[in-house]
């Protein structure tokens, strides 16, 4: 645990309009949103960590469309992203967007980390993600986006 001291009266953020600013793509498998949304909602962390400022990206799923349809947008937003971060969990192997999404990173050399959620488990991470793994928390996160 990282603990920071905070005098009244002090400003302890730094500066937003010196600092760079990347687009982050945050995807995962279906049952897995909740823990995209801890990332994405948990935004006002970052500033404590990283040296540029974040914005995530993200696609949330919809019942009506199509793969094919799913596959168009997923691109299309990841296209602009700065690097990736994908939520690992035994789910993620078995979900044919959170592979497309890990594929369309690695094909189009998008910076890729993979975000490890069951440590304990057994199951298979997805090959691609070899040696990218790291470990959900704000501190281990920073290292890849400063890395950017």
């Amino acid at each position: 645990m990282i603990v920071h001291t905070v005098k009244v009266g002090k400003k302890v953020s730094i500066d937003n309009k010196n600092r760079d600013h990347k687009k982050i793509y945050v995807g995962c498998a279906e049952a897995d949103a909740r823990y995209k949304e801890m990332l994405v909602y948990g935004r006002h962390r970052w500033e404590l960590y990283t040296k540029p400022t974040i914005e995530f990206l993200t696609f949330d799923r919809n019942e009506d469309l199509e793969v094919a349809e799913c596959k168009t947008l997923i691109e299309e937003r990841m296209s602009k992203a700065d690097g990736v971060m994908i939520i690992v969990t035994p789910n993620t192997i078995k979900d044919p967007l959170a592979s497309l999404e890990l594929d369309y990173a690695i094909t189009n050399n998008i910076p890729v980390v993979g975000i490890d959620i069951d440590k304990n488990s057994k199951e298979k991470k997805p090959d691609q993600l070899e040696g990218k793994m790291t470990t959900y928390g704000w501190e281990w996160f920073a290292e890849f986006i400063n890395g950017l």
